[in-house]
């Protein structure tokens, strides 16, 4: 009855040993809450970024038709100095020439536009943006499900240690407690028969 009562008095007692391995938990916990505010920090600059670019496409289609509006009226000066500068030649090229000039300029203006153009393409669209924000989405609670199935692991781990910890340090008190204080064992005998 004694042991009984010696074990439930230790157990119920808190050691250095389980302060130590609370802290431990503790520690992991603390760790865990960071690394989740620093994932939602992540998250939030990205949709931030991905606002900022589509505000800044706004921007870059109007850069683009100032680009596009520049590059015809440098084209239709181009053209008129060719054909001023040509005018005397006029006589030894026929009429035709004239056209297939215009139109191989049509066509060179065309293709420059749509060259100028292929680069925005690509961000024009907010699916480029949504997969963006998705796929860093999903990399976030990958993240996530790691950290909590380590955490679990290493608590599940942390609990055996310190059940085997615990159980040896009740094992070695008892001993001593044995062998160094058997006078306490009398004292205890002898008050339980007294009530």
């Amino acid at each position: 009855m004694s042991q009984e009562k010696d074990l439930e008095v230790i157990e119920e007692s808190v050691t250095s040993l389980d302060l130590f391995w609370k802290q431990s938990l503790q520690e992991l916990d603390a760790w865990s809450e960071r690394a989740s505010l620093r994932e939602a920090a992540l998250l939030r600059s990205v949709k931030d970024l991905v606002e900022n670019i589509k505000r800044n496409q706004n921007n870059a289609k109007e850069l683009l038709e100032q680009f596009v509006k520049e590059q015809r009226e440098w084209e239709r000066v181009a053209r008129e100095e060719l054909l001023v500068s040509t005018t005397s030649l006029q006589y030894l090229f026929p009429v035709k020439s004239y056209e297939e000039i215009n139109r191989m300029v049509d066509n060179f203006q065309l293709r420059a536009v749509e060259l100028s153009k292929v680069p925005l393409r690509a961000y024009s669209s907010g699916e480029y943006f949504e997969r963006y924000i998705q796929s860093v989405e999903h990399y976030v609670e990958f993240r996530k499900q790691s950290r909590i199935q380590f955490l679990e692991n290493v608590k599940a781990t942390i609990n055996i240690i310190h059940e085997n910890q615990r159980g040896m340090i009740n094992i070695f008190t008892k001993q001593v407690k044995n062998v160094l204080f058997p006078f306490n064992k009398y004292i205890e005998r002898s008050s339980e028969l007294k009530a």
